[in-house]
């Protein structure tokens, strides 16, 4: 599925309040931006057999040993499956919606993207995506 036709059913599936609408269709832009950054519209994530993403905990091994807690995004059902245990499943993701839940994500700090080839992959920061639709939703509407 493209980027645009993901764009378009994220706003479809919008709640029907005006609000909420208005919102998604404001933010839209910075998540088809930022996903046209990866060489993939789907990637396959690990979920818990209740339908959890899988959080892994990463801590620094220098000093002063920061934790980041991160959720994988595998360019291939076959890089999924390697990392998959009895405890979690790979379920594609398209790209779009998958930076739309980061945004919720809360106690998640990155998404680790890891392209199919294995050799390139990308930390989208939350914080950062959420930086960027503040800044779109705080701004005042262009009445021009």
């Amino acid at each position: 599925m493209d980027l645009l036709t993901q764009v378009d059913e994220l706003i479809a599936n919008a709640p029907d309040d005006p609000a909420t609408m208005a919102a998604v269709k404001a933010i839209a832009p910075i998540l088809y931006e930022e996903a046209q950054r990866y060489g993939q519209t789907v990637y396959y994530v690990l979920q818990t057999r209740d339908g959890q993403w899988q959080v892994i905990t990463l801590e620094e091994q220098q000093p002063p040993h920061q934790q980041k807690n991160v959720i994988h995004a595998y360019g291939s059902e076959a890089m999924a499956q390697e990392a998959c245990d009895e405890q979690v499943i790979p379920v594609p993701m398209p790209i779009i919606p998958l930076l739309f839940q980061l945004l919720a994500a809360e106690p998640v700090d990155s998404l680790m993207i890891l392209e199919a080839d294995g050799e390139r992959g990308w930390e989208v920061g939350r914080e950062g995506l959420l930086a960027q639709v503040r800044a779109i939703l705080s701004a005042p509407p262009d009445i021009a």
